[in-house]
């Protein structure tokens, strides 16, 4: 009987012990979350780090929270706020540190983890929070002319469309008599395929260069072929008016899954499935050969 009366006592205290160390680790909490994981080059992307514990706002030590490592970014301004409130009759309080970052380069920019180290008062316990990991991945930058460079640069465009104008009218007043037959105008579909073959054999095992040579190809013929404003602009806003275009519905999927995929394996790290760039480039000569029908 007192075995048993034991054995009782002692499961208790385990249980309450364990209900209690559970309880002690949910105390204190660490949420991140990124506000664009795609940007262009102008623009920026905020990361937000809160931290949320239960009690009173002094009941935890902080250390100034650090800048964290990047690559391709910088960081542009920083902000912090805290707040309070109860939830089920406990009171918690919640600090969120705000960090706005800046592209340097494009490609793909890196957030290593951020540690935040704190003690618990009043025994002195330390411990440490960390953030994961984050990518962002950043548009190629607009080239805008300055005003005096727009302005002469205007003039001489004008000068050479003049002079290219009369001289071209020249020649075809003098040849206008023994012009021959003009050549035939190639498809948009029949380029394509053939660059598409001159850049599978440049690239050879360089998947970065493939990938980087087919998305300006996929952007020259969307543009050329569909007469759409390729310039300076982000795939999402060549893929947006691709989706708003008149044009069937299944050539908008294969093109528009076609610039996303370039576009985002010429900055992969990794080296790719086996074959992948094989079945792709098959697909595609398929694809632009039954268009050229």
């Amino acid at each position: 009987m007192k075995a048993l009366r034991f054995l009782a006592i002692f499961l208790t205290v385990l249980l309450i012990y364990f209900f209690s160390a559970e309880a002690q680790e949910s105390e204190i909490s660490l949420s991140s979350k990124l506000s664009k994981a795609d940007i262009k080059f102008e623009e920026t992307t905020d990361l937000e780090v809160t931290v949320k514990w239960w009690g009173d706002k002094s009941r935890y030590l902080f250390e100034a929270f650090p800048l964290p490592e990047t690559q391709n970014l910088m960081v542009q301004g920083t902000s912090t706020a805290i707040s309070s409130g109860v939830e089920e009759g406990d009171t918690y309080v919640s600090r969120t540190y705000k960090y706005t970052f800046k592209p340097t380069e494009d490609g793909v920019g890196v957030i290593e983890p951020i540690t935040l180290k704190y003690i618990e008062l009043p025994d002195s316990i330390p411990g440490e929070l960390s953030t994961q990991r984050f990518q962002v991945l950043i548009a190629a930058p607009k080239v805008v002319p300055s005003d005096k460079e727009g302005i002469s640069g205007l003039l001489y465009i004008i000068g050479g469309v003049v002079i290219l104008g009369a001289v071209g009218a020249v020649i075809i007043f003098i040849k206008a008599g023994n012009r021959g037959p003009e050549e035939d105008v190639r498809a948009p579909e029949e380029v394509f395929i053939e660059k598409l073959g001159e850049i599978r054999k440049e690239s050879g095992t360089d998947r970065k260069q493939f990938f980087s040579k087919l998305y300006k190809l996929l952007v020259g013929y969307i543009g050329e072929k569909h007469n759409i404003e390729t310039i300076g602009r982000t795939t999402r806003d060549i893929s947006d008016d691709l989706e708003k275009s008149e044009i069937d519905i299944s050539q908008k999927e294969k093109l528009g899954l076609w610039l996303t995929i370039a576009d985002k394996e010429k900055y992969a790290p990794h080296a790719g499935e086996p074959g992948d760039i094989i079945r792709l480039t098959t697909e595609m000569e398929k694809h632009f050969r039954n268009l050229n029908k």
